[in-house]
């Protein structure tokens, strides 16, 4: 029996994965920050208390895993740990370090995949190199949103565009190999094993807006050729729409969720110069049948484009209508928010304008502390904005919905 499920970006919250940060983050320098490319240098003990402010309300609606948990009891089977190693050191190139991998237990192997393996300076070669890590940390962990997709009942693990990410995904296609509480009908994509450098994905630029309808940004992270692989893979069994939104390489921009995410049945957040405003973004319908060639055409309107799909999309914008205010709040993931159900969201409380835009638009805004100290019930609402305390997350370089992995929602 498959445990996971995600036909929609916005239905009930039933199963997601997160990763608590860690002392990952507590080591980095700015030199290492950069090679790793994590965004900036932030303090454990503030960024901890926030995500664990976003934990706690997702424990009100759903079952929450941790990444290293599922990590942890996955690697607890020998040979399923043996053969992750062998994995993990032809990826990282490090055949010398095999038996002493293979000394530790399946919480010391979590460690290290997650903090790091010190370069062992064995050779004068490796005594210059300057290298810190045979196998790197992973600060960019807790965003578990870009190493593992679910689509239905099947899996795209990540193909990472940056190799010092890797071990993400890796460690996230072993789990819905291994862990049952993810068992599943098998791989659409087995981008961890990818060796192919022009097919890359993330899950920040793939949004499900139902079992046959596709949003994917085509970005530094994801390429049109992981889009044709996806399209032809499903497109086999069933008839697909995908719509592909061309980002502009920009550090603020590295995935689609950055300038929108569905928020409601029928309300996107987005980016207004890019979806809709004179900085519009280049939109490319494929309609995809089994058997035949797809179809691929310039969409000049999305919105338009998703109503003649069935989705009736209204825009809330991003900052609001101040032009200023709507590039400050985008650059602090103002766009990136997390549904756990149809038209109740998560995101930064700091974005104001963009919340006064949502209420404006019916949403009742309110902090996390009124649910986790006051007692306040999210089921009362019919449309409710949770905003959490973010600004050192933010500054990490994502938001809610990019430190969730949704494994599960209910239908619509």
């Amino acid at each position: 029996m498959n445990m996971v499920e995600v036909n929609s970006e916005i239905g009930r919250l039933e199963k997601v994965i997160v990763h608590s940060p860690g002392k990952e983050i507590q080591d980095m320098t700015p030199k290492m920050a950069e090679e790793l490319l994590y965004n900036d240098i932030i303090p454990l003990s503030v960024v901890s208390d926030e995500h664990a402010r976003l934990k706690n309300i997702l424990g009100r609606v759903a079952e929450v895993y941790e990444f290293t948990d599922l990590l942890t009891q996955s690697l607890e089977d020998k040979e399923v740990r043996t053969a992750f190693i062998d994995r993990l050191i032809t990826v990282a190139k490090i055949p010398e370090r095999r038996e002493e991998l293979l000394e530790l237990d399946q919480l010391g192997l979590v460690r290290v995949i997650v903090t790091g393996l010190p370069e062992k300076k064995c050779s004068l070669e490796k005594y210059l190199s300057g290298r810190q890590y045979d196998i790197n940390p992973l600060p960019n962990l807790y965003f578990t949103r870009d190493a593992a997709m679910v689509f239905g009942d099947q899996v795209i693990s990540g193909a990472m565009a940056n190799r010092v990410r890797q071990a993400e995904s890796e460690a996230a296609a072993l789990f819905f190999e291994n862990h049952p509480a993810l068992a599943n009908d098998g791989f659409i994509l087995e981008g961890h094993r990818n060796e192919n450098g022009n097919l890359t994905i993330e899950g920040g630029d793939f949004l499900v807006l139902s079992e046959v309808c596709l949003l994917i940004g085509i970005s530094e992270r994801t390429t049109p050729a992981s889009i044709d692989h996806i399209a032809r893979t499903i497109g086999k069994d069933k008839p697909l729409t995908i719509f592909a939104v061309v980002l502009p390489r920009e550090r603020a921009t590295i995935h689609l969720d950055m300038i929108l995410t569905q928020i409601s049945r029928n309300e996107l957040m987005i980016y207004e110069p890019y979806i809709v405003g004179n900085q519009k973004l280049r939109f490319i319908k494929l309609e995809v049948k089994p058997g035949r060639e797809p179809v691929i055409s310039e969409v000049p309107d999305l919105l338009k484009a998703l109503r003649q799909e069935g989705f009736d999309m209204k825009p809330v914008f991003c900052g609001d209508a101040d032009p200023v205010q709507q590039q400050r709040e985008q650059w602090l993931s103002g766009n990136n928010f997390f549904a756990i159900a149809p038209g109740k969201i998560i995101g930064y409380a700091c974005n104001n304008y963009t919340m006064d835009a949502l209420s404006r638009a019916g949403y009742d805004i309110k902090t996390d502390d009124d649910f986790l100290l006051r007692g306040d019930s999210i089921d009362r609402y019919e449309k409710l904005v949770i905003g959490i305390k973010g600004v050192e997350l933010a500054r990490g370089g994502g938001g809610a919905r990019c430190m969730t992995c949704p494994v599960k929602r209910q239908p619509l």
